[in-house]
């Protein structure tokens, strides 16, 4: 199998000299019902992306929507060699997500991304890379396979075509405090190792297989070394502890796993995010 290096980026030979915006003439393709039915993610370019993942050999087929968000799709797909496959696909013209400036200060990437087009190929390269870090650093999160424009290929966590739940709708967990700790681990991880925070993680982006947690949407995930790091961690923390306190009666605090994850005590500015909840 070819490695995570070789597959990912045919982006350095064709990239640049494909960064036209559509025109309205080919802002979308009507001629599938298929296309039709996702409310415009099918745009040309990235029809033509698919198509090119396709001749590369990263995917055979797309065959239904897995999830859908304010941003992206995902929809489930099969390699040539049959290996489940979850396709992300960011949206061009009808995405919903506003406040992303927040989460990029200081890309130098967004910088020059004066384009809705280019600012979502370079938004699907930053989860690329924020997952390949990851997973690089033993977090459970979908293995990433591939990158093209706006499209992320990643390892599709669930059995034949049914993807995993979301934590939050997920009733009964198996040895809670097991899940728990081991979440934590990784956001730990994901922190003094990977030198990442999610960001916006809650039961919302957390996939439970298996009796264990995967961390999804790692878009908007900054290093440690953003101004807003602390909070955005601080806030991560709250929205785990905060679900977990369904299923154990003996949790430590949020004050308290923060210090233990970065040696400091979080002050009011650090809590600043979640004072009004």
């Amino acid at each position: 199998m070819k490695s995570t290096s070789k597959l990912v980026r045919f982006l350095e030979d064709d990239f640049y000299d494909d960064l036209r915006e559509p025109t309205k003439r080919d802002r979308r393709i009507k001629d599938s019902d298929f296309f039709e039915a996702k409310e415009g993610v099918f745009d040309t370019k990235t029809i033509e992306a698919i198509e090119a993942l396709k001749r590369r050999k990263i995917i055979l087929d797309i065959y239904w929507v897995v999830s859908t968000g304010k941003e992206a799709d995902v929809f489930y797909a099969k390699s040539p060699s049959g290996e489940e496959l979850a396709v992300k696909i960011y949206r061009v013209h009808t995405s919903k997500f506003r406040r992303v400036e927040i989460y990029t200060i200081g890309d130098r990437r967004f910088n020059k991304a004066r384009s809705k087009l280019k600012s979502k190929w370079k938004w699907a390269s930053r989860e690329f890379k924020n997952l390949t870090i990851a997973w690089k650093k033993g977090i459970h999160v979908p293995k990433p396979i591939a990158l093209y424009r706006n499209i992320v290929v990643m390892e599709f966590i669930g059995t034949d075509g049914t993807p995993a739940p979301q934590l939050k709708d997920v009733d009964n967990i198996e040895n809670p405090t097991t899940v728990f700790y081991s979440l934590l681990n990784d956001v730990k991880k994901l922190y003094r190792e990977a030198r990442l925070v999610h960001s916006d993680l809650s039961p919302f982006n957390i996939l439970y297989h298996n009796n264990l947690c995967y961390i999804i949407d790692m878009a908007q995930g900054v290093n440690i070394n953003h101004e807003y790091a602390l909070r955005f961690l601080y806030r991560d923390l709250y929205y785990i502890t905060n679900y977990f306190m369904a299923f154990l009666d003996d949790l430590p605090s949020v004050d308290e796993i923060f210090q233990e994850i970065t040696g400091i005590s979080p002050d009011p500015i650090i809590k600043s995010l979640v004072t009004n909840h």
